[in-house]
């Protein structure tokens, strides 16, 4: 039985959430800690909502992988750093008192035509509705608004904008 691609939802701060998007050398592993996205497997799309100030979703990244890792591998693993566009300083910093960290390795990042305000999620999806502390997966008429409005399921899951990508 063939399992369909799931689409989930996770907060990033701003500068990093931007990074995904980049033309050159976008940021291309997210960092997490405990059991972050257990769920979460190879060809599953993850909305990207950038927290305050921005407060928006921005795009989708395609999960390639998620691995559970001892830090001094994740660090080499991220080449330094470079891949999730942080510092060594702020690696330790983030994963102080951890042992290990998570991984998830994306690709083919699309920006939105337009972002996803904050208001407008709440507007469509409840005037109560909160950004993920980590992780949430989407409904299929959650995911309709983040693709425009279309539901459907013959086109690509990463076909719903024309690719956008930020400068760097």
């Amino acid at each position: 039985m063939n399992n369909p691609s799931s689409t989930y939802l996770i907060s990033v701060r701003p500068t990093w959430a931007d990074a995904f998007f980049l033309d050159r050398n976008p940021k291309t592993i997210e960092l997490r800690k405990g059991s972050f996205g257990a769920s979460l497997k190879p060809g599953d799309n993850i909305a990207i909502y950038a927290t305050m100030p921005t407060a928006e979703v921005l795009g989708i990244v395609r999960v390639l992988k998620r691995e559970r890792l001892p830090l001094d591998r994740l660090w080499r693993a991220s080449e330094q750093g470079r891949l999730a566009k942080i510092s060594q300083a702020q690696f330790n910093a983030y994963y102080a008192q951890q042992e290990s960290g998570i991984g998830v390795w994306v690709g083919g990042a699309e920006l939105l035509p337009s972002p996803i305000a904050l208001s407008q999620l709440r507007q469509n999806w409840g005037h109560r509705w909160q950004p993920p502390q980590q992780i949430v997966q989407l409904t299929s008429e959650q995911m309709a608004l983040i693709k425009g409005g279309k539901n459907d399921q013959a086109t690509s899951t990463m076909g719903f904008c024309t690719p956008t990508r930020r400068a760097s």
